[in-house]
């Protein structure tokens, strides 16, 4: 199955690119598939496992670990600071 990945914010910057396409196995198909897969070759995917970052999965926040289909898009969002 195939995953959109996109990085907001600063985590674009750190991963340096706005998003990523992976291929997951149906059966280990969650958020944290995704980022052990991204780990295996980028060590900035470290940042994406901070507790304070948040997932979005097809425009809805969700918990970690989230369930993911074929065709969704996982979105990682660090936290916001305003005023």
């Amino acid at each position: 199955m195939q995953i959109t990945v996109r990085y907001v914010a600063a985590l674009r910057d750190r991963m340096g690119r706005p998003g990523d396409t992976i291929t997951l196995a149906t059966d280990t198909a969650d958020s944290e598939a995704v980022i052990a897969r991204l780990r295996e070759t980028d060590a900035a995917a470290e940042a994406l496992t901070h507790p304070s970052v948040r997932l979005i999965l097809n425009d809805a926040i969700v918990p970690r670990p989230a369930a993911l289909a074929d065709g969704d898009t996982l979105a990682f969002c660090p936290p916001f600071t305003g005023g």
